[in-house]
């Protein structure tokens, strides 16, 4: 079995009910990077696989908006009018691009697009700054001043870290100068009143609570949002599970304050591009390329197919990239038998293709036609599915030394001219690709001569260059009455 059925199998012991409630949040605070694909993924996952067992699952995505912006992602850097932003609300910052109503809400929608690409449904999309603005917390900051020294019981000893002696932020306002929230300290609560100080410009002021200008620690606010929402199933990250990781702390606010058991959670390991964190990777590593050279059903199989709690490494080699394009096509085709592999085939959308990707990679390139190719390969679907991933390789270079055949001809040694002749007098169109590569080395051993040197002339005849595809393949994709004509062009034309 994979990860996914030992936890569901494990949820319905813990918890067994007929309906789950499965949620999953996390800060828009800059573009997507694969850490948010398994945001979204995994509880996705695990909802349809509750369904699969024939009970209901409800999935509930929210966007913490009333986070504030602590730093400008790199993409950014350009957008200098960010700077002024820093420490306000995400649904209170400037959409650099000026296309919605907020900084959190563009890349809100960047999320959405990103689940929409990866068939990843949910059934409710929900905002931070909406659920405080409609009074969902107010109850809970309320129960949190007035049990103020048990709060800070909970959150001494679940995050080993010793609180002032006048601490009282439960809730971090939102100063009424500078519209900072992440630099204000609580002064005071009485008859629903917050006073507070920003220490970043200095103001101090009062707000009631019933404004909805502030929000709940974040050790507060996850446990409490879990609570009002009905939640059975959530997880994240392992540094969420941690030991004094902000999991302990939620767990104990269900059970201390709210007097329940918390949901059942999980914990996922890192993503990681080239054995970095995604969100330090440059270049080839951002998301957006990602997305534009790896089929989704393949980006979801690879990150599937591992333990729920192991660490992903996404290497940005070509040739590892069109190795799991392959083994997401050989396990489609039940050429492998690890179930977990299976596993994530399936829950990955179980796209079968006849052609392979690198197949494709070569087709393109000898015909540059998708109608030839679709008729070539009488494979439609494939070609529909994966042809835009193709160009992008191939106008974008990505091409390890045995997928480039451009085809550039050129003489090769006149010691293996006899030899490539004789090899093209045995070969025909009726020949699968495999007999069509075994003819060389039948007729470099029948000659007493080493394969790999007629391979090479023959590449160099090709490609201009000692190494290429897989010659048989290749030869097939080309056709054996194409190959023919080029060597003879090449030879008859060679000086002697």
């Amino acid at each position: 079995m994979s990860w996914v059925d030992d936890y569901v199998k494990m949820l319905f012991n813990l918890r067994d009910s007929e309906f789950y409630i499965v949620a999953s949040g996390l800060t828009t605070s800059g573009p997507a990077h694969m850490g948010t694909v398994m945001e979204v993924l995994i509880p996705y996952t695990i909802s349809k696989a509750i369904k699969a067992r024939g009970r209901k699952s409800y999935f509930i995505f929210i966007a913490d908006t009333m986070d504030s912006l602590d730093s400008i992602p790199v993409q950014l850097t350009s957008f200098t009018e960010l700077k002024e932003f820093i420490g306000r609300p995400l649904y209170r910052v400037l959409d650099p691009y000026g296309c919605h109503e907020s900084y959190g809400y563009h890349f809100l929608d960047e999320v959405l697009n990103l689940m929409r690409k990866l068939s990843i449904e949910c059934d409710e999309v929900l905002t931070a700054d909406r659920l405080y603005m409609e009074g969902w917390y107010d109850d809970y900051a309320k129960l949190f001043f007035s049990r103020l020294d048990e709060v800070r019981n909970i959150l001494e000893t679940t995050s080993f870290r010793k609180l002032p002696p006048n601490w009282m932020g439960v809730v971090k306002p939102i100063c009424g100068r500078c519209g900072r929230n992440d630099s204000t300290v609580v002064l005071s609560f009485s008859n629903d009143l917050i006073t507070y100080e920003c220490v970043s410009c200095g103001f101090k002021s009062s707000m009631l609570l019933e404004d909805h200008n502030w929000k709940l620690l974040w050790r507060l606010d996850w446990p409490s949002r879990q609570d009002f929402l009905g939640v059975d199933v959530e997880g994240g990250g392992v540094d969420h599970f941690t030991r004094g990781g902000s999991w302990d702390t939620a767990t104990e606010v269900h059970r201390r304050l709210f007097c329940k058991e918390p949901p059942v959670g999980f914990k996922f390991g890192f993503v990681l591009i080239d054995g970095k964190k995604m969100s330090k990777s440059k270049g080839l590593g951002s998301l957006s390329d990602i997305m534009r050279f790896i089929h989704p059903a393949v980006i979801k199989y690879f990150l599937l197919k591992h333990d729920l709690e192991e660490n992903r490494n996404l290497r940005m080699d070509p040739k590892y990239l069109i190795s799991l394009y392959e083994e997401y096509k050989l396990v489609g085709d039940g050429k492998y038998q690890d179930v977990k592999q299976l596993r994530a085939w399936e829950l990955s959308g179980g796209v079968k293709w006849k052609t392979s990707f690198g197949e494709l990679l070569i087709y393109y390139q000898i015909y540059g036609d998708w109608n030839v190719i679709s008729d070539l390969t009488k494979d439609y679907e494939s070609v529909n599915e994966l042809k835009s991933y193709v160009e992008e390789w191939v106008n974008n270079k990505l091409l390890p030394d045995e997928y480039d055949v451009q085809l550039r001809p050129s003489p090769p040694p006149r010691s293996t001219e006899g030899l490539i002749l004789e090899f093209c007098n045995l070969i025909d169109e009726s020949m699968s690709d495999v007999d069509i590569h075994n003819k060389v080395y039948e007729v470099a051993r029948s000659r007493g001569e080493d394969p790999s040197e007629l391979f090479k002339a023959i590449y160099l005849l090709l490609f201009s260059k000692p190494k290429g595809p897989r010659l048989g393949k290749f030869i097939k994709v080309l056709g054996v009455k194409r190959f023919k004509a080029i060597v003879n062009e090449v030879l008859t034309t060679s000086p002697s």
